[in-house]
């Protein structure tokens, strides 16, 4: 019987000692486990990011010193309207004829593009992310009327297409007049990649 009792009060101990003591530290090493996960899934996806990132600048350094000129002219960083006006002013000087009541305004565009909508979603998940910026894509709206033959018009037009920088015509007025001559009213938009 003495052996049943000092048995039983050994279990009670035992209880009363997971209970009391660890229970508790069960629990701290549950969430210190947790956190320790976390910490090893954002290590993970960092060496992830670095890993793509030393890809993609493997790659940018590829490109040729011209290539990267072109791109910048095709996707420029900055808002440039005087340059870009004067680029359509010698382009319409080509063809003979010069721009009238010419405008340019930059619009800045409340967008996300795909890539900044994954990084906001991965500073949301993993917490700050730090100085990375996110890149937006940034119009510029150009207004101008001209007036020309419809042949130089057409030719100022291919011209336009045909240069480096991305133009979208978004609105075409066309007047007829009686000296051969029309009178054409642009308006069309421009992109830049704000940093």
């Amino acid at each position: 019987m003495n052996r049943n009792i000092t048995a039983t009060i050994l279990i009670i101990l035992a209880i009363a000692l997971y209970f009391t003591y660890t229970s508790g530290v069960w629990a701290n090493a549950v969430a210190v486990k947790a956190v320790n996960d976390d910490y090893s899934s954002a290590i993970a996806n960092s060496e992830k990011l670095i890993s793509q990132r030393d890809s993609v600048l493997k790659d940018y350094n590829n490109i040729s010193a011209d290539d990267r000129s072109n791109l910048d002219k095709m996707l420029p960083n900055t808002v440039d309207n005087i340059r870009l006006v004067i680029d359509l002013t010698n382009i319409g000087l080509q063809h003979g004829f010069s721009l009238k009541n010419v405008t340019a305004s930059a619009k800045a565009s409340n967008d996300s593009t795909s890539n900044s909508g994954q990084i906001a979603n991965f500073a949301s998940t993993h917490g700050s992310i730090g100085n990375i910026s996110i890149p937006t894509l940034d119009t510029v709206s150009v207004s101008f009327s001209v007036s020309a033959p419809y042949q130089q018009f057409i030719s100022f037009m291919q011209d336009i297409e045909a240069n480096l920088r991305i133009m979208d015509i978004t609105h075409l007025t066309v007047t007829a007049n009686d000296t051969g001559t029309y009178d054409f009213s642009v308006q069309l938009n421009t992109y830049w990649l704000r940093q």
